[in-house]
């Protein structure tokens, strides 16, 4: 549940800043055009990275990029967005980058001149990136990073160079290549300076660095564990839970109090069936209309906005059944006061969670809690619309 909800909160920021300007399509990105081989600008000077190239072998603004396999090969002065499955760098990225996709490559030949934010499954970085913010589960650095690397992965191969400091949360971290297998035998398995900086890692168990290999100092930080992996994870899931309800529960309390007052009548008998209808069509109505306006294409931006739209619903499905149950619950008891509401709520989410656990009878109430939960969060908003203007005519 964590990881997803991960995913989900990756793709919104994404989503968020594709939203600024028009968006491009692309299916299978290439281009001929070639980045020159000869630039000898460095990050640290002052002028643009690509003024000195001709206009036809680069674009002078952002890119938003969403597709299968994507190749940049033309330079970009500017931030890059990218949503895509593949997506492989052989040019100069004038600004950030930022990229969602199943595996992500700077190439030898390419230069991200700020900063690279990309979730993934695997990341290899050949070429030169000023700063790497990355969340993946294999990431393999043979090229440079100028300053900085911020990485949570699952496996960490540092065969480059790193000009600053490292942070990463791993459970593997390897600095030689593994040549038993290696038909090569000159390829050298003693190591060199790799991180110039300081290193920090989290990790189960502390791992065994090549002397050398870091500059500075080197800080290890026991990963937080009960003994088994299971019991940890089910614990983080569950505070997850509860710390996402309340907050929902916070943010209602503060900007919709009346919400939380007219919305336990949502489950009563009358008005249960329309919330699971709207449970029911709102996915399907958002989906079918988000592939239409993709299809059509002038209006990209507005299937983007319907996506984040349908994500953030979501996202709030389980807090908005909750919430009202638990409202319903303290209107039955007749429990008025803020903090026994409070606790009455984080009792609540703990019961449900736990029943979610149970087979079969876990997966029936998680979807029933789905569909509620939207239908709820939209027959709100329905009842709120026709109530504002029966008081207004």
């Amino acid at each position: 549940m964590l990881k997803n909800k991960f995913k989900i909160i990756v793709l919104l920021a994404i989503i968020i800043l594709s939203l600024t300007l028009p968006i491009v399509r692309a299916e299978d990105e290439t281009t001929n055009n070639v980045a020159p081989e000869n630039i000898t600008q460095e990050i640290s000077d002052n002028t643009n990275p690509v003024a000195t190239s001709t206009e036809e072998n680069f674009k002078k603004s952002d890119i938003y990029l969403t597709g299968d396999n994507i190749t940049i090969d033309y330079i970009v002065d500017g931030n890059l967005f990218i949503i895509a499955n593949h997506v492989t760098i052989n040019s100069q990225i004038g600004g950030d980058a930022f990229i969602c996709a199943n595996s992500v490559t700077i190439g030898e030949q390419g230069y991200i001149f700020s900063n690279l934010f990309t979730f993934s499954k695997d990341v290899t970085i050949n070429g030169v990136v000023y700063d790497l913010y990355s969340a993946s589960e294999n990431t393999t650095i043979n090229g440079y990073i100028y300053r900085d690397i911020r990485v949570g992965s699952n496996t960490i191969n540092i065969f480059g160079t790193v000009g600053r400091n490292a942070y990463l949360n791993c459970a593997n971290l390897n600095f030689t290549k593994d040549t038993t297998n290696n038909e090569d035998t000159t390829t050298p398995t003693t190591t060199q300076t790799t991180i110039t900086g300081n290193l920090n890692y989290t990790s189960k168990n502390e791992i065994s660095i090549p002397q050398g290999v870091v500059t500075g100092e080197t800080n290890f930080h026991q990963e937080f564990s009960f003994g088994g992996n299971k019991i940890q994870e089910q614990i983080m899931n569950l505070a997850t839970f509860v710390v996402t309800i309340i907050v929902v529960w916070l943010l209602c309390l503060w900007l919709a109090p009346k919400f939380l007052k007219n919305n336990t009548s949502l489950l009563t008998t009358k008005k249960v069936l329309p919330v699971i209808g709207f449970g029911l069509l709102t996915p399907i109505v958002f989906v079918l209309l988000t592939i239409l306006s993709f299809v059509l294409g002038i209006t990209s931006v507005l299937g983007f906005l319907l996506l984040l739209t349908l994500m953030a619903l979501i996202i709030i499905s389980n807090s908005m059944f909750i919430i009202t149950l638990n409202g319903l619950i303290c209107q039955k008891l007749k429990i008025e006061k803020t903090m026994i509401t409070f606790g009455m709520l984080v009792v609540c989410s703990i019961v449900l969670w736990l029943i979610g656990l149970i087979p079969i009878i876990g997966s029936i109430l998680g979807a029933m809690v789905f569909i509620l939960g939207i239908g709820i969060a939209v027959s709100s908003l329905v009842l709120r619309n026709k109530t504002k203007n029966t008081q207004e005519n």
